[in-house]
Protein backbone atom coordinates (compact mmCIF):
# COMPACT_ATOMS: atom_id res chain seq x y z
CA UNK A 1 0.00 0.00 0.00
CA UNK A 2 2.69 2.33 0.90
CA UNK A 3 4.17 2.67 -2.77
CA UNK A 4 0.29 3.05 -3.92
CA UNK A 5 0.27 5.94 -1.62
CA UNK A 6 3.48 7.58 -2.53
CA UNK A 7 2.28 7.50 -6.40
CA UNK A 8 -0.76 9.54 -5.29
CA UNK A 9 -2.92 7.00 -3.88
CA UNK A 10 -5.31 8.43 -1.12
CA UNK A 11 -6.93 5.40 0.57
CA UNK A 12 -9.76 7.58 2.45
CA UNK A 13 -10.87 8.07 -0.86
CA UNK A 14 -13.75 5.82 -2.89
CA UNK A 15 -11.55 4.40 -5.56
CA UNK A 16 -11.65 1.64 -8.57
CA UNK A 17 -10.04 -1.50 -8.49
CA UNK A 18 -9.74 -3.77 -11.76
CA UNK A 19 -8.32 -7.18 -11.17
CA UNK A 20 -8.24 -8.97 -14.61
CA UNK A 21 -6.40 -12.41 -15.69
CA UNK A 22 -5.11 -12.87 -12.08
CA UNK A 23 -7.04 -15.18 -9.63
CA UNK A 24 -6.29 -18.15 -11.56
CA UNK A 25 -2.64 -17.83 -11.09
CA UNK A 26 -3.10 -17.33 -7.00
CA UNK A 27 -4.26 -19.53 -4.30
CA UNK A 28 -7.39 -19.47 -2.82
CA UNK A 29 -6.18 -18.30 0.33
CA UNK A 30 -4.37 -15.46 -1.38
CA UNK A 31 -7.59 -14.31 -3.32
CA UNK A 32 -9.48 -14.04 0.09
CA UNK A 33 -6.83 -11.71 1.46
CA UNK A 34 -6.62 -10.02 -1.14
CA UNK A 35 -10.55 -9.80 -1.37
CA UNK A 36 -10.17 -8.62 2.38
CA UNK A 37 -7.32 -6.01 1.74
CA UNK A 38 -9.64 -4.34 -0.67
CA UNK A 39 -12.87 -4.49 1.56
CA UNK A 40 -10.93 -2.63 3.69
CA UNK A 41 -10.88 0.45 1.31
CA UNK A 42 -12.89 3.28 1.78
CA UNK A 43 -16.53 3.38 1.27
CA UNK A 44 -18.05 3.51 -2.42
CA UNK A 45 -14.90 1.71 -3.87
CA UNK A 46 -15.68 -0.92 -6.33
CA UNK A 47 -13.75 -3.94 -7.48
CA UNK A 48 -14.11 -5.15 -10.94
CA UNK A 49 -12.66 -8.88 -10.52
CA UNK A 50 -12.39 -11.65 -13.16
CA UNK A 51 -12.49 -15.31 -12.12
CA UNK A 52 -12.01 -18.78 -14.05
CA UNK A 53 -15.05 -21.39 -14.04
CA UNK A 54 -14.21 -24.95 -13.39
CA UNK A 55 -13.86 -26.59 -16.06
CA UNK A 56 -17.66 -28.60 -16.11
CA UNK A 57 -19.57 -25.08 -16.11
CA UNK A 58 -18.23 -24.52 -19.26
CA UNK A 59 -19.61 -25.08 -22.50
CA UNK A 60 -18.49 -27.77 -24.31
CA UNK A 61 -17.09 -25.77 -27.27
CA UNK A 62 -15.00 -23.94 -24.84
CA UNK A 63 -13.51 -26.77 -22.87
CA UNK A 64 -10.83 -27.26 -25.70
CA UNK A 65 -9.36 -24.08 -25.27
CA UNK A 66 -9.37 -23.99 -21.58
CA UNK A 67 -7.45 -26.49 -21.54
CA UNK A 68 -4.75 -25.72 -24.35
CA UNK A 69 -4.53 -22.31 -22.04
CA UNK A 70 -3.85 -24.39 -18.86
CA UNK A 71 -1.09 -26.34 -21.05
CA UNK A 72 -0.24 -23.44 -22.11
CA UNK A 73 -0.07 -21.45 -18.94
CA UNK A 74 1.68 -24.64 -17.38
CA UNK A 75 4.16 -25.27 -20.05
CA UNK A 76 4.99 -21.40 -19.03
CA UNK A 77 6.01 -22.21 -15.16
CA UNK A 78 2.75 -20.23 -14.19
CA UNK A 79 -0.06 -22.60 -13.48
CA UNK A 80 -3.61 -22.12 -13.41
CA UNK A 81 -4.33 -23.05 -9.92
CA UNK A 82 -7.72 -21.61 -8.43
CA UNK A 83 -10.90 -21.93 -10.69
CA UNK A 84 -14.25 -20.92 -8.64
CA UNK A 85 -17.93 -21.15 -9.15
CA UNK A 86 -20.18 -18.07 -9.14
CA UNK A 87 -21.27 -18.57 -5.84
CA UNK A 88 -18.05 -19.61 -4.65
CA UNK A 89 -16.73 -16.33 -5.62
CA UNK A 90 -19.87 -14.36 -4.10
CA UNK A 91 -19.08 -16.18 -1.14
CA UNK A 92 -15.73 -14.91 -0.54
CA UNK A 93 -16.65 -11.57 -1.38
CA UNK A 94 -19.12 -11.06 1.28
CA UNK A 95 -16.63 -12.82 3.88
CA UNK A 96 -14.42 -10.54 3.04
CA UNK A 97 -16.60 -7.43 4.17
CA UNK A 98 -17.86 -5.99 0.84
CA UNK A 99 -21.15 -4.40 1.09
CA UNK A 100 -22.36 -5.40 -2.05
CA UNK A 101 -21.64 -8.33 -4.61
CA UNK A 102 -22.79 -9.09 -7.93
CA UNK A 103 -22.00 -11.85 -10.19
CA UNK A 104 -21.75 -11.14 -13.68
CA UNK A 105 -21.74 -13.85 -16.03
CA UNK A 106 -19.12 -13.70 -19.32
CA UNK A 107 -22.07 -14.70 -21.22
CA UNK A 108 -24.21 -12.01 -20.22
CA UNK A 109 -21.35 -9.67 -21.58
CA UNK A 110 -21.14 -11.57 -24.82
CA UNK A 111 -24.95 -10.92 -25.71
CA UNK A 112 -24.26 -6.94 -25.09
CA UNK A 113 -20.91 -6.87 -26.53
CA UNK A 114 -20.83 -9.45 -29.07
CA UNK A 115 -24.47 -10.08 -30.70
CA UNK A 116 -24.40 -10.27 -34.07
CA UNK A 117 -20.80 -9.72 -35.53
CA UNK A 118 -21.24 -11.04 -38.66
CA UNK A 119 -17.07 -12.56 -37.71
CA UNK A 120 -18.87 -15.12 -34.92
CA UNK A 121 -16.50 -13.21 -32.66
CA UNK A 122 -17.20 -13.90 -28.70
CA UNK A 123 -15.44 -14.47 -25.37
CA UNK A 124 -14.99 -17.73 -23.61
CA UNK A 125 -17.44 -18.81 -21.63
CA UNK A 126 -15.19 -19.70 -18.87
CA UNK A 127 -14.33 -16.09 -17.35
CA UNK A 128 -17.03 -14.80 -15.21
CA UNK A 129 -16.71 -11.04 -13.27
CA UNK A 130 -17.07 -9.88 -9.41
CA UNK A 131 -18.13 -6.88 -8.67
CA UNK A 132 -17.98 -5.77 -5.56
CA UNK A 133 -18.63 -2.50 -3.66
CA UNK A 134 -17.15 -1.42 0.12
Amino acid sequence: MGQLVTAGFDPARPAVIASTGVTMYLSKDTTAATLRRIAGFAPGSTLAMTFLLPPELLDDADRPGLEASKAGARSSGTPFVSFYTPDEMLGLARDAGFAEVRHVPGSTLAERYFAGRADGLRPSSGEDFLLATC
